[in-house]
């Protein structure tokens, strides 16, 4: 009789989705947004000139702190996404986002110890793991079935959020206050934001069903999916984590050298602040568009589309002087593309491996990801310094644009375990 319930009222769960899981999407996407992804991503471009003007330090040295960050997520992905699975989800989010901000404060108070500066970054990666996006976009999986795609798209608008909003309060607080105020500023000023939507919004669904006259809470059915083992063993694992790791090299490279592509370009700080901004407005677009189009289109198609965008966008970067105007067009493609990177990360794990298993298969797939970020900035300014100036790096950058659609396209149709999955209670 429970399961016959469940089965006819599929139909109506679906239409009501959104209606039942807006709190925990709402608590989804501001801990995306004030999150060690978004704020390290977006904000550390900023930060480097006046950090490495006041410790005389090279580009390259201080972005190896992001290397640390990105590189570390080899453990700490995997290990939150088993973590997440046994403790549960707001616990592990929670202590992340303590985390993440207590350390940010630390690294205000550096003396110019370039070990010291990475060891506080490696404590980042440590400390704030629990507020990586494994663990915000987990939770859909048991409040989202037809709509996934979209509650995707809109908790990781929350990195649209950030990009949009940050890139002004970083620059202002810096400019008035300093590098170490701005620092503390928006890792307290993150808590305070996520802290209590987190707190009091961030469930799994329980499914109510009648019994005996009354009701009870029980736990969402078991979905289909395969083990993490069974993932890793086939060609898609590694196809879809080749080309995450690319995809984040170009994308996480343009993001954090993006002040000094600008200033390049002959770009005020100022005016790249608005540049950014609208970049960052841009992400948020790509990440509720992208997220809209994987419900109706194949992914990977959808997927090649943005990542030829993005090419087109670093040809002309190449190939044209720039003007305010240019400035503003390169930077929506590469928002749309940095808005469909994550989206599609976590749709297609789901997606080709099932949510079963997601936290943990999510974790082995994001150090793919990771990784490639956390190469990425200095090897863009290691590249910049050697060649005097980004025609190189952008040119590279190019080639691995054309090298990802290929292996977007490579990762083929959808298992028929996620298309004729349907949840029931037995």
């Amino acid at each position: 009789m429970v399961a016959k319930r469940a089965q006819s009222g599929l139909g109506d769960d679906r239409v009501n989705e959104f209606r039942d899981g807006w709190k925990a999407l709402l608590a989804a996407t501001i801990g995306t947004m004030c999150g060690i992804f978004t704020l390290t991503n977006y904000s550390q471009g900023f930060f480097v000139g006046p950090v490495t003007t006041e410790f005389g330090w090279t580009a390259s040295q201080f972005f190896l702190s992001y290397t640390v960050v990105m590189c570390l997520a080899l453990v700490t992905g995997p290990l939150i996404g088993s973590i997440a699975a046994r403790a549960g989800l707001r616990i592990v989010g929670v202590v992340g986002l303590v985390g993440h901000s207590a350390t940010y404060v630390i690294i205000s108070f550096n003396n110019g110890s370039l070990l010291l500066w990475y060891l506080s970054f490696a404590l980042l990666a440590i400390l704030g793991a629990g507020s990586l996006p494994i663990v915000w976009t987990s939770v859909l999986n048991s409040w989202f079935l037809k709509h996934r795609g979209k509650a995707i798209g809109i908790t990781m608008a929350g990195t649209g959020l950030g990009a949009f909003l940050l890139p002004p309060v970083v620059e202002f607080l810096i400019s008035n206050y300093g590098w170490r105020a701005a620092y503390r500023g928006i890792g307290v000023g993150a808590l305070l934001v996520s802290l209590p939507i987190v707190i009091s919004m961030f469930r799994e669904r329980a499914r109510i069903v009648a019994e005996g006259g009354g009701k009870r809470a029980v736990p969402e059915p078991s979905a289909w999916g395969m083990t993490r083992g069974q993932a890793m063993r086939t060609a898609r694992f590694w196809i879809l984590g080749v080309v995450l790791f690319v995809t984040a090299i170009v994308v996480a490279g343009l993001l954090s050298n993006f002040e000094r592509i600008m200033s390049e370009k002959g770009f005020e700080r100022g005016s790249i602040a608005t540049i950014a901004a609208v970049m960052g407005l841009t992400i948020i677009v790509g990440r509720l568009l992208v997220g809209a189009l994987v419900d109706r289109f194949w992914a990977p198609g959808v997927a090649a589309c943005v990542f030829v965008l993005l090419t087109i966008g670093l040809s002309i970067l190449l190939g044209v002087d720039m003007t305010f105007r240019w400035g503003v067009f390169i930077a929506i493609l590469i928002g749309l593309a940095a808005g469909a990177e994550l989206d599609l990360l976590a749709y297609l794990t789901g997606r080709y491996f099932g949510p079963a298993n997601y936290p943990a298969i999510f974790g082995a797939i994001i150090a793919f990801f990771t990784v490639g970020a956390g190469v990425a900035p200095p090897l863009f300014g290691a590249v910049a310094q050697a060649f005097q100036g980004y025609t190189t790096i952008l040119t590279i950058s190019v080639a691995l644009c054309l090298i990802s659609i290929a292996l977007f396209l490579a990762l083929g149709k959808y298992p028929a375990g996620g298309a004729t999955h349907s949840r029931t209670l037995a």
